[in-house]
């Protein structure tokens, strides 16, 4: 059974100079992955079109129907760690919008989106709850 799983980022500068990558849990590589696919365009990993969410499609609209966004990007989260992440079962994905009053050099109002995914991991057969959470518009990290 392998228990060791490369922790993200990769680093390159220790790929060059012969040294370790290092390492972290099933769980962290897990959250890792879906952390990339939720900050990740459609289209944006060359190899792989389908890679990714519809997150940047909407990064600067005004959203006029919460609802509709909610579920095209939950659904396209969803389908994304279907496909791309083998090491879940039984995955649902739930996604919050909340209009912010975000301050910091001056006044603006910014969508904050929830994401919770909860799974089964396929190895072991145990609960697995990811939450993650960022602002859109432009997109920052929270």
């Amino acid at each position: 059974m392998i228990s060791d799983y490369y922790k993200l980022p990769l680093r390159p500068d220790k790929l060059m100079n012969k040294q370790e990558q290092s390492k972290c849990s099933l769980t962290d590589s897990v959250a890792g992955l879906i952390h990339l696919i939720a900050v990740t365009s459609y289209g944006e990993c060359k190899h792989d079109i389908s890679f990714g969410c519809e997150i940047w499609e909407h990064d600067f609209e005004n959203i006029a129907n919460s609802q509709i966004f909610r579920e095209k990007l939950r659904s396209s989260i969803q389908n994304t760690i279907e496909k791309h992440e083998p090491r879940l079962t039984n995955v649902k994905v739930g996604i919050q919008i909340d209009q912010i009053d975000y301050r910091m050099d001056r006044h603006r109002i910014k969508s904050r989106i929830r994401l919770k995914v909860d799974a089964i991991l396929v190895m072991t057969n145990e609960s697995f709850t990811f939450t993650d959470q960022f602002f859109i518009g432009p997109l920052s990290y929270y």
